[in-house]
């Protein structure tokens, strides 16, 4: 019972942090124009007050989590910085460090005067919310212009959020229009082959733009000791946060038979998690049943292969302790 309360609680723990919106700054970066003019040490210090007021616009309290350089440095994939990403790859780098929003300011010229632009994505989608650019003679310049423009600039994760989820009048009004629209309007065959008509290069098109990863999947797993089928169901866009339930038969060294029901949560990157939840488990054996506390780790080798070690720590004194080895498929 009371490994059964640890759980309840990690669970709740869990649960409050998959709420939360996450927001990453990337480093400001430079043409090889302005490079010389703006040293790296320059640009991390306009990243860290671009950083501060994000803090300042999307507090905790307000169940926002600002990501810091140290975050976005260890969740990145093997040899990438997080100077190296710009531009239309924002929004993907984004889905990699399993963020909500990210955005990056970029230092260039124009006549002879450096000029500095944000950008604000949206990760899901790709869409790019909010934006600023301004001139400055000098770095004290371009600085200002952070202070002044960012309170804006960082709302717009606010107003987006706030689009996202509509009150259930506007909902019900909006699927009324839909509606009436659908009746009355021709169908257009070749809406999917329209491409957008905008001048921002870094805006998705459907050629450029990859599948989303779906929500929910079916698995079969299989190890030296179980087999099983279950469910996964996906908290972020890919696999950073993720649950799965299934059912699986095992059988033990000394040759009893277990029916295992686990319902898993993995946390952590998108590719190494900790693994932890409650297990029920019926014995076909000797009756014997209870709740054990699953804890382990798991490597997404990627997206469809992973593979589980576990250990199911009984709650009771006749029940024996069973480590498990085994691969997933997710289909």
């Amino acid at each position: 019972m009371k490994n059964f309360k640890i759980s309840i609680f990690l669970l709740l723990a869990l649960a409050a942090t998959l709420q939360a919106a996450f927001v990453a700054v990337l480093e400001t970066t430079a043409d090889p124009t302005v490079k010389d003019m703006v040293p790296l040490t320059d640009r991390q210090y306009l990243t860290n007050v671009l950083r501060e007021q994000a803090v300042k616009e999307l507090p905790a309290s307000q169940n926002y989590t600002i990501m810091t350089r140290d975050n976005i440095a260890a969740m990145l994939p093997p040899g990438k910085s997080i100077e190296d990403c710009e531009g239309s790859c924002l929004a993907e780098t984004g889905k990699n460090i399993a963020a909500d929003y990210i955005c990056q300011a970029r230092i260039s010229s124009f006549n002879g005067t450096l000029t500095l632009s944000a950008e604000l994505y949206e990760t899901a989608g790709n869409k790019l919310i909010a934006s600023f650019n301004g001139l400055g003679s000098n770095i004290s310049q371009l600085l200002t212009l952070i202070i002044n423009k960012s309170p804006e600039f960082f709302r717009s994760v606010k107003n987006n959020i706030a689009i996202k989820t509509p009150t259930r009048q506007e909902s019900t009004q909006e699927s009324k229009t839909q509606a009436v629209t659908a009746q009355n309007e021709p169908v257009n065959q070749n809406y999917f082959d329209q491409t957008p008509q905008t001048s921002n290069e870094y805006l998705p098109t459907p050629a450029n733009k990859k599948p989303y990863w779906p929500r929910v999947g079916f698995f079969f797993h299989a190890g030296f000791l179980d087999a099983g089928l279950g469910l996964k169901l996906r908290f972020s866009h890919q696999n950073g946060v993720y649950m799965t339930a299934d059912a699986r038969w095992l059988s033990s060294l000394e040759d009893h038979n277990y029916l295992y029901i686990p319902t898993l949560f993995y946390f952590g990157g998108n590719v190494v998690h900790f693994v932890t939840g409650p297990t029920f488990i019926g014995n076909s054996d000797n009756g014997h049943n209870g709740v054990l506390l699953a804890l382990g780790i798991n490597w997404d080798i990627g997206r469809h292969v992973g593979i589980d070690a576990l250990s199911f720590i009984p709650s009771k004194e006749y029940m024996e302790v069973t480590i498990v080895l085994d691969f997933r498929v997710v289909f």
